[in-house]
């Protein structure tokens, strides 16, 4: 999709201030050295128990609102994104979002697309934007993964789950940066292999053990006919090429005219085979060297990257920058932002 007249007006960030090293998880016994070495995240951010991700999340809001200059009353729309438990069950975050940061009456709205979530809303919230000229929109992602519902270095393989927020004002009016086009692509045929073939459950944690979303891939893998794998990993590097090669097309942009690559904190190989090579990148448009530090965020990857780029100070006006991320069920999603300044608070 092709935009004409939208910005990003304001970009937040929340990171709690305790870290956990990968190096301690291992000498602990709660990490393998071996994964500890192929995904090569050097250390996470874990929140305090009052740091639910909602709560971290409106910091982060507080932030992107306060540099966008906007006036409250311009939000006529809030939009939450998570992957993981947000503090209480049959509860809307977004709506606390919103009370804890812009208030007003304007609509909210929760996204769940696992780590693509943010992106997804961002989406979502341009759409809304551009039909209403003069309105302000609010995307925000947090999560955090505590045990014993998850345990974030062995949930899953590959990557290694870190806590906190990200925040991005949009607008139709002005902003540090435009939006000059933003990509959606969709395969739900590979939905099942994060569901796994235990079948449906009737409430969260009923079986008292923290998550495992390897076992659910194993058990589906085991479904399938030999070769099929391979197929399937070619169709995911397909799906990722073809929308990032839409979002720049409708960009006018070629890669190489692109400054900075920012991808979710995955683990090392996943991002050099599945992300560097395919498009032909590496790690110095990028900022995942600081990326190992915090871990993977869940559905905030992107926006928190994105505010700790525009912070460094590194972009210039004129710089283009390439996000984009892959969720469960599955997406992939992509935005090419122009900077058009460099913000005073940068």
């Amino acid at each position: 999709m092709r935009w004409e007249q939208l910005y990003i007006a304001g970009v937040g960030a929340y990171l709690p201030e305790a870290v956990e090293k990968a190096e301690t998880a291992v000498a602990a016994g709660l990490y393998a050295a071996d994964a500890a070495e192929a995904n090569g995240i050097r250390a996470v951010r874990v929140a305090r128990p009052d740091e639910a991700p909602p709560v971290m999340a409106a910091a982060a809001a507080r932030q992107a609102v306060a540099r966008s200059g906007c006036e409250e009353a311009q939000f006529g729309l809030v939009v939450h994104a998570c992957f993981g438990h947000q503090g209480q069950d049959f509860w809307q975050p977004a709506s606390y979002v919103q009370d804890n940061s812009v208030g007003g009456t304007g609509a909210v709205a929760e996204v769940r697309q696992g780590s693509n979530g943010s992106l997804i809303a961002f989406e979502l919230a341009a759409s809304w934007v551009t039909a209403r000229p003069g309105s302000a929109a609010l995307v925000t992602a947090g999560d955090s993964f505590r045990l014993p519902y998850f345990d974030r270095w062995t949930s899953d393989d590959s990557q290694v789950f870190g806590d906190g927020a990200g925040a991005v004002v949009l607008t139709s009016s002005t902003g540090f940066a435009r939006v000059r086009s933003t990509a959606t692509l969709s395969d739900a045929t590979l939905e099942p292999i994060y569901r796994g073939t235990a079948g449906w459950s009737a409430g969260p944690f009923l079986g008292g053990r923290p998550v495992d979303l390897r076992e659910r891939k194993v058990a589906y893998a085991a479904t399938m006919e030999e070769g099929a794998e391979g197929t399937i990993i070619a169709r995911m590097g397909g799906n990722l090429l073809a929308m990032v090669e839409t979002a720049l097309r409708d960009a006018d942009v070629e890669l190489a005219d692109i400054a900075y690559v920012l991808h979710p904190n995955t683990g090392a190989r996943l991002v050099e085979n599945g992300f560097y090579k395919l498009l032909g990148i590496d790690d110095t448009k990028t900022v995942y060297e600081w990326g190992r530090e915090i871990g993977h965020i869940g559905a905030a990857d992107q926006l928190v990257n994105l505010n700790h780029l525009v912070e460094s100070g590194r972009p210039a006006a004129g710089d283009l920058v390439l996000v984009f991320g892959v969720g469960l069920g599955f997406t992939w999603s992509a935005a090419v932002l122009e900077i058009l300044d460099v913000p005073a608070w940068a």
